[in-house]
C-alpha cells in the first residue's frame, strides 16, 4: 500500500506528521517504510528525509533533491537538474514492494508541480492507493482544506483522514476549526498536537 502525505500548504506538520506516524506503526509491529518524495531547500542536508531516515533506521534519501526552497518544477529549471516522472514512479513503487505500507511524503500541497505541469495530485491519481491530508489550525484552514479535499475527490483519489496540526494556537478560529471541517467534509477529520496523539492511529491502516 502506498499513502501519500499531503498537505493544504507548506509548513503545515507533513514531516512532523510522518515521523510520528511511522513511529507508531513501526513500535505496533507493522511493516511500513517512509520516503520524502522530492525535498528542495536542501542546504545543506535534506532535513526532512534526514527525520525520516533516523525512525525507519535506515538511510531513505529522497529520489530527488534542491538546494533552493521552492516548488520542484521551479528548482529543476533553476539548477538544471531534471525530474524523471517515469523513472520516480518506478522508485516508488520499487520500495513499496519491500513493506506493507510506505508513508510518502510530498512537498507542499497536493497541486505544487513536481516537474513541468505535473503536479502531486497526478502522482497520487497514478501511484497512491491514499492520501492523508495535515492541515495547520490556524485562520485560512477551512477554505485550504475543503479545496484539498475536493479536488482529491474530484479526482477519484480516496482520502483516509484530514489531520489538523494543534501544535500551536494560531488565532480565535482554532477553536472552531476542527468543528467547523468536521461538519462539512464526509470524510474522517483528526487532530494531533504531540507525538502521544499518534498512538490513536496505530489502527489506521
Amino acid at each position: 500500500m502506498i499513502v501519500l502525505v499531503t498537505g493544504t500548504d507548506t509548513g503545515v506538520g507533513k514531516t512532523f506528521f510522518t515521523v510520528n506516524l511511522l513511529k507508531v506503526l513501526l513500535d505496533a509491529g507493522r511493516e511500513v517504510s517512509g520516503l520524502k518524495i522530492v525535498e528542495t531547500g536542501c542546504d545543506p542536508l535534506c532535513e526532512d528525509a534526514k527525520r525520516i531516515s533516523e525512525v525507519c533506521g535506515e538511510e531513505i534519501p529522497p529520489i530527488y533533491s534542491f538546494r533552493t526552497p521552492v516548488a520542484p518544477s521551479v528548482a529543476e529549471r533553476l539548477e538544471r537538474k531534471e525530474i524523471d516522472i517515469d523513472y520516480l514512479k518506478s522508485k516508488i513503487l520499487s520500495i513499496s514492494k519491500n513493506c506493507e505500507i510506505l508513508v510518502a511524503e510530498g512537498a507542499g500541497g497536493i497541486m505544487v508541480p513536481i516537474s513541468g505541469s505535473y503536479t502531486f495530485l497526478d502522482l497520487a491519481r497514478e501511484v497512491a492507493d491514499e492520501v492523508l491530508i495535515v492541515a495547520l489550525n490556524k485562520l485560512g484552514v477551512i477554505n485550504h482544506t475543503l479545496l484539498t479535499v475536493e479536488v482529491c475527490k474530484y479526482n477519484n483519489i480516496p482520502i483516509r483522514g484530514v489531520f489538523l496540526n494543534n501544535y500551536e494556537a494560531q488565532d480565535k478560529s482554532s477553536e472552531t476549526n476542527f468543528e467547523t471541517l468536521s461538519y462539512l467534509l464526509d470524510v474522517p477529520v483528526y487532530e494531533f498536537s504531540f507525538s502521544s496523539d499518534f498512538l490513536l492511529f496505530v489502527n489506521l491502516f
